[in-house]
């Protein structure tokens, strides 16, 4: 029986709440995991580290989301330590991250091959740095377009609805989103946006929307559903995503929008084309500005062949490249390796995407 104690630091964004829920459900019975919260079960620093101090001689390894978690788990444990950013490494978390493997044996996982070159250049050896990609969880997408939930979000059933991709915060760019969008519906009343409102910057995002000139034309999914609406439950009521990152942003957000088959249209940054690729997978504005946007927008709008060809493209690459289980299966060999004492090795190969 392998043991983990997985630790999740105060900025728990939906890449890392979809993951840690994935891991402590599906690791199955060789494997226990339990589970901390900063800010939520555990008040704060100083209660997660003696949390992680309670568990230290019952568990094999500690998995930290995000640098707060892994200063309590450097503090309360002596054993083997797995750090997941759940933010894009800064010089400063870089930095924090060495010092801490100076003492502890520290293996960092990245999310993204960005990602991985960043911890990477930041000066932690190699072997120590790993690459396991999200994964979607094909049984929350529903594709079937749901025109009562889009009443709900006062959307009529022929208005052209674009969701801006996963949640609001300065990396996304949402507010130049929204300018896009505001372009759009001038030309076209029945463009409209459509705004999750979760993130650091939701309520500002939701905010500059009203400021538009006509500010009806946007609609905040967490004011007329409630707070607790998932992202993807919004993908029935959409009929386009729209990425507009101009930094690296979490890439679950994106790989479940092309696994819903909903065409997508993108800026372009270093991090969404590992993802994305121009009239493959998704419409690119390489010129990030918001007419440009907008004017890709309209040329998805009008080529109906177009979009099929890119979101069905997109799904079958979700399908291939983001398997939940594929994911789990590498975290089972990582905790398993750790708990043994042996190198990390997770290089097997993917398994075959499952024909829908």
């Amino acid at each position: 029986m392998t043991k983990v104690l997985l630790l999740t630091g105060r900025r728990s964004d939906y890449q890392t709440e979809r993951t840690t829920d994935a891991i402590v459900r599906g690791m199955g019975k060789d494997f226990t995991v339990t589970a901390g919260f900063i800010g939520a079960d555990l008040r704060d620093g100083l209660t997660a580290v003696r949390w992680v101090r309670r568990h230290a001689k019952q568990v094999d390894a500690v998995h930290a989301f995000g640098t707060d978690a892994l200063t309590a788990a450097a503090m309360g444990f002596d054993g083997p330590i797995i750090f997941t950013p759940t933010e894009f490494p800064t010089r400063r978390a870089l930095r924090w991250t060495r010092a801490v493997s100076a003492y502890r044996n520290v293996q960092a996982v990245a999310t993204t091959s960005t990602q991985h070159r960043a911890m990477i250049v930041g000066g932690l050896a190699d072997e120590r740095y790993h690459l396991i990609r999200p994964g979607v969880d094909f049984s929350k997408i529903r594709r079937r377009r749901d025109d009562a939930l889009r009443a709900q979000l006062n959307f009529g059933p022929d208005d052209f609805v674009i969701l801006l991709n996963g949640e609001s915060t300065r990396a996304a760019d949402h507010e130049r989103a929204v300018w896009a969008g505001s372009i759009l519906h001038v030309l076209d009343p029945h463009v409209r946006l459509l705004i999750w409102g979760q993130g650091p910057r939701g309520q500002r995002v939701a905010r500059y929307a009203r400021t538009m000139p006509r500010p009806t034309f946007a609609s905040v999914a967490v004011e007329r559903l409630g707070a607790e609406v998932s992202y993807e439950a919004l993908l029935p009521a959409t009929d386009c995503v729209l990425v507009t990152a101009g930094a690296p942003v979490p890439t679950l957000p994106i790989a479940v929008a092309m696994a819903a088959a909903l065409p997508i249209v993108s800026t372009v940054t270093y991090t969404v084309a590992e993802l994305l690729e121009d009239r493959h997978t998704a419409l690119m504005a390489t010129n990030p500005t918001p007419r440009e946007i907008a004017r890709r927008v309209r040329d998805l709008r009008d080529d109906s062949r177009t979009q099929w060809h890119i979101a069905e493209t997109a799904r079958g690459e979700a399908y291939a490249h983001f398997s939940l289980s594929h994911m789990v299966q590498q975290y089972r060999t990582l905790y398993r390796q750790l708990a043994g004492g042996a190198p990390v090795d997770l290089t097997s190969p993917p398994p075959a995407p499952v024909a829908r």
